[in-house]
């Protein structure tokens, strides 16, 4: 079971992220975290930049509080933060779409070697796709399964605007 804590946490305008650490027992990770997955995100900026950020004590360091120069508050736990920066979380998008593919190709009782035919690869390759905890370099025929699957996935790319 995973039970991170907050080391540190700064802002980094530059790139629109949180650079946070996490303690980890006794490993530290390091995470950018986006500004726009945070409440308020779209308006956090070198206009609008956070007045106060603090990991909070009492509930042992796992969780932070910010406020903004236009008064919105928020705060959010460390699992937040593995959530959209780490792969291998248990419940990260990526290992759930493993579970809910895992689950319709074991209730339609189709074999890997008929999924490795369909993705044009190895049988082996198929086993490795669906490894929890473990970062998929085979990010394209995982999307690939879930359209089989009867999955729909879309990504939305924003141009960032010039600085």
């Amino acid at each position: 079971m995973r039970n991170p804590k907050f080391r540190s946490i700064l802002p980094n305008y530059k790139k629109s992220t949180l650079e946070i650490t996490l303690l980890e027992g006794r490993k530290t990770k390091a995470y950018s975290l986006p500004f726009a997955v945070l409440k308020g995100g779209k308006r956090i900026g070198n206009t609008n930049r956070f007045t106060s950020l603090e990991i909070d004590k009492e509930l042992g360091n796992q969780a932070v509080s910010y406020q903004l120069q236009d008064e919105t508050r928020g705060d959010f736990p460390a699992d937040f933060v593995c959530y959209y920066c780490d792969p291998t979380y248990d419940w990260s998008p990526l290992n759930q779409l493993k579970r809910a593919l895992k689950g319709k190709i074991q209730s339609a009782n189709l074999s890997i070697r008929v999924l490795a035919d369909a993705l044009h690869t190895s049988p082996s390759q198929v086993v490795r796709l669906f490894e929890e905890n473990a970062g998929s370099k085979q990010m394209l025929q995982l999307l690939q399964l879930a359209e089989l699957a009867g999955y729909h996935i879309e990504f939305t790319l924003r141009r960032k605007p010039a600085a």
